[in-house]
């Protein structure tokens, strides 16, 4: 998502090759804008990607264009028009900053902001939001911003999954979540016909789906061969080999993506290519949005011989056969069901251990499949939501597994600059 002025030493050819990737999705934006085809602002994890792709909808990733904002040290002035607004700094940045963005491009009547990152970002024809038990901004962002963009439809979906119940198998109920995701992706798919007047492909949405299931098996595949030591890529570069996963699932592109960074990292491991030259203490990034203004922060462990073998973060993808899926014919209940296996993948885990938890479940999985000395939580001042329950993550991992070296940092935004501690 990041790029850096710098190449890291020890960077995968991998994510190298992402921060064109990125460009060339705003890129895309921008142009099928100009040509008259249909752009949606859309949201990470949205759970509508097999849907955009088969009906040929261009995605504006509205995060995305934050995050570049910030790694780009330009985010500030978009975050002061929104406070004019009287935006709370106590939101998402995220949100803010793409708020701050489009009261601007309004004041201007349309016209994109002055010396925009990357260009900017389309103004959109319709919007995709999608209600989860994940981010609060899911819900409001989208409403907000057609303060400044009145003319512009909104579809807020919700997508939800069972709550996690240590006196409850959550699948006495999910097949009540289940059908209540499906009619939500049914109304996705209604609202976007209306919209374009096109019909779904359904045979395309199909094949799309497969397609996501077997980039999900392959990002795993070569996420999991980090496990070796010493590990051919950590944290570093993951928060950049992300992106196909995040902003480009059901693309051939993405696909092909992790299956190139599965040979690099083969190929690497038979060399017995590290991070770091002398690795010595192996980190997991238990949770934490990444400080994207200092991703270089990364190369300061490395040269200490401390790697990040593994993260919680951007790690949205389980195996498809761990997932105990059964045979679906319709393919939003494959969609909808695939979501709500994975969200819910550590239950069991968390009731067999006594005051646990499923993201704690998580956290242990990784510690123990990959060798794991400490844990580093990454606390954003601007992203409460999620990061609301770090601290009692860490609190729970030492009480129910043991005692294990656990770091906290934090940023937050301090004027115009941000604070990294």
């Amino acid at each position: 998502m990041a790029e850096e002025r710098k190449q890291r030493m020890t960077a995968t050819a991998a994510a190298a090759k992402v921060p064109k990737m990125v460009r060339a999705n705003f890129t895309a934006n921008l142009k099928a804008k100009e040509e008259g085809r249909p752009v949606a602002f859309s949201f990470i994890v949205n759970c509508y990607d097999e849907i955009l792709r088969a009906m040929d909808i261009v995605p504006a990733w509205a995060e995305s264009y934050s995050g570049i904002c910030a790694a780009k040290h330009d985010a500030g002035r978009f975050l002061e028009k929104a406070e004019s607004q009287n935006f709370s700094r106590s939101l998402c940045t995220y949100a803010t900053c793409g708020l701050g963005f489009e009261y601007w491009r309004n004041e201007l009547g349309g016209e994109m902001p002055p010396n925009a990152p990357w260009g900017g970002i389309a103004r959109p024809d319709f919007i995709l939001g999608t209600g989860q038990m994940l981010c609060d901004p899911r819900y409001k962002w989208p409403q907000a911003v057609q303060h400044y963009m009145r003319d512009v439809p909104a579809y807020i979906g919700g997508f939800y999954w069972p709550p996690y119940d240590e006196n409850m198998d959550q699948r006495e109920v999910e097949n009540y979540y289940l059908k209540y995701a499906v009619e939500e992706l049914k109304g996705v798919i209604a609202f976007i016909e209306k919209q374009t007047q096109r019909k779904m492909d359904w045979d395309k949405l199909e094949e799309v789906t497969d397609l996501v299931d077997r980039t999900w098996d392959m990002f795993i595949d070569a996420y999991e061969l980090r496990k070796v030591r010493p590990t051919p890529m950590d944290t570093g570069d993951a928060m950049n080999t992300m992106v196909p996963l995040a902003f480009m699932l059901g693309t051939q592109e993405a696909y092909d993506f992790y299956k190139d960074l599965y040979d690099e990292l083969k190929d690497k491991i038979e060399r017995k290519e590290g991070v770091a030259e002398d690795e010595r203490y192996r980190l997991l990034w238990g949770a934490g949005l990444p400080p994207w203004f200092a991703l270089g922060d990364f190369q300061y462990f490395n040269s200490k011989g401390a790697v990040f073998p593994v993260e919680r973060t951007y790690r949205e993808a389980e195996r498809i056969d761990r997932l105990h899926l059964p045979k679906l014919s319709d393919p939003l209940e494959r969609i909808a069901l695939r979501w709500m296996r994975y969200w819910t993948h550590w239950y069991d885990a968390a009731r067999k251990r006594k005051g646990s938890i499923p993201e704690v479940e998580r956290l242990i999985e990784y510690i123990e499949d990959y060798q794991i000395d400490g844990v580093v939580f990454h606390k954003a001042f601007s992203c409460r939501t999620w990061h609301s329950g770090i601290v009692l993550q860490a609190q729970i991992l030492k009480e129910v597994y043991r005692e294990i070296p656990i770091n906290h940092n934090y940023y937050k935004r301090c004027g115009n600059r941000y604070k990294y501690q």
